[in-house]
């Protein structure tokens, strides 16, 4: 009864938040503008390209993450369990769905144990979302976006500040060397009503102090990652309306955009910031943007990224039957 509730609200607020945009965006010309252009389907197919290119890297990102800990895992099944993840991850579940899938499949059809396959999802989320903080906040830093008095941007800017200052620190409490008395443990144990979890997601996440060189190498992965996500999202916006902002500008508005990725919505919140940001950024020759260019195209990202998604489902409906009896327990 109380995932049924949680799963209406979800849904309201998503259908809610869309209906608002559409809404908004309703009088201004971004709806008219994309009914009298053709899609370039060229731009379509390239920003694809790199949105499932992009997946999956992120997938054998994660595959190295769980061969680091001394845990076999074929290429084939990280395809198959990283897939089928992302296509939890768009439920209304959330992205913690997907995490939580791939660890249970780790657990149930490889013989990893649990506290390993906890540390895998848990440090390539972390890992993920340190490389998506750092990369936003340099291109914020480098462009000079962080000097624009609109009170959005500097928001923008100070929350991505805080969020990879946090995240540093997280990461810096991970790698450091061990200590006999478990101090890093027993502080999380402390943590006000989420103490009883942050300590298991600590001790999962140790592990991983003595493979720095993978940290490392997996951060650089994702660099790439997030650098191919903002391009899909810069030739998206090319295909539906030609002249748009630079590719430097969508590395800002999908930095920023996914932060809201954080909240465990399967869609929504990344379409409203890229709605609300889309406008601030002006081109010499054309009308400034209004609202619905950011949410429209941030829809068409939302897209790619579900047929994306179709390959897990594939996975899903024809792997054995004993994957789906594993979920499904």
């Amino acid at each position: 009864m109380k995932k049924a509730l949680v799963f209406i609200v979800k849904l309201i607020f998503i259908v809610g938040l869309f209906a608002y945009l559409i809404y908004r965006a309703a009088p201004g010309s971004a709806f008219s503008e994309l009914s009298s252009r053709a899609v370039n389907i060229n731009y379509l197919a390239i920003g694809f390209f790199f949105n499932l290119a992009a997946t999956v890297i992120t997938i054998i990102r994660w595959r190295a993450l769980v061969r680091a800990l001394g845990d076999p895992l074929p290429t084939s099944d990280a395809l198959k369990y990283g897939f089928i993840g992302f296509m939890f991850n768009l439920s209304p579940i959330g992205i913690i769905g997907g995490d939580a899938v791939k660890a249970v499949l780790l657990v149930k059809k490889n013989n990893v144990s649990a506290e390993r396959a906890a540390a895998s999802v848990v440090i390539d989320r972390v890992v993920g979302l340190y490389a998506m903080f750092l990369l936003g906040l340099a291109v914020l830093l480098a462009t000079g976006f962080y000097a624009n008095p609109n009170p959005l941007c500097k928001f923008v800017t100070q929350g991505l500040a805080v969020l990879t200052v946090g995240t540093t620190v997280f990461l810096a409490f991970i790698v450091a060397p061990a200590s006999e008395k478990n101090v890093r443990i027993k502080i999380a144990s402390k943590i006000p009503f989420i103490g009883g979890v942050m300590e298991k997601l600590t001790s999962a996440a140790l592990i991983y102090r003595d493979k720095k060189k993978t940290l490392f190498l997996s951060l650089c992965a994702t660099f790439v990652v997030h650098s191919f996500f903002a391009i899909s999202l810069f030739f998206f916006a090319r295909a539906l309306y030609g002249a748009t902002p630079s590719l430097i500008d969508h590395f800002i508005l999908y930095c920023v955009g996914n932060v809201g990725s954080i909240i465990p919505l399967s869609a929504g919140p990344f379409e409203y910031f890229l709605d609300e940001l889309y406008p601030l950024f002006a081109i010499a020759g054309r009308a400034p943007f209004e609202a619905g260019y950011g949410m429209t195209i941030g829809f068409t990202y939302r897209i790619a990224t579900v047929i994306v998604a179709l390959v897990g489902v594939g996975y899903y409906l024809f792997s054995h039957s004993d994957v789906r009896q594993a979920l499904d327990k």
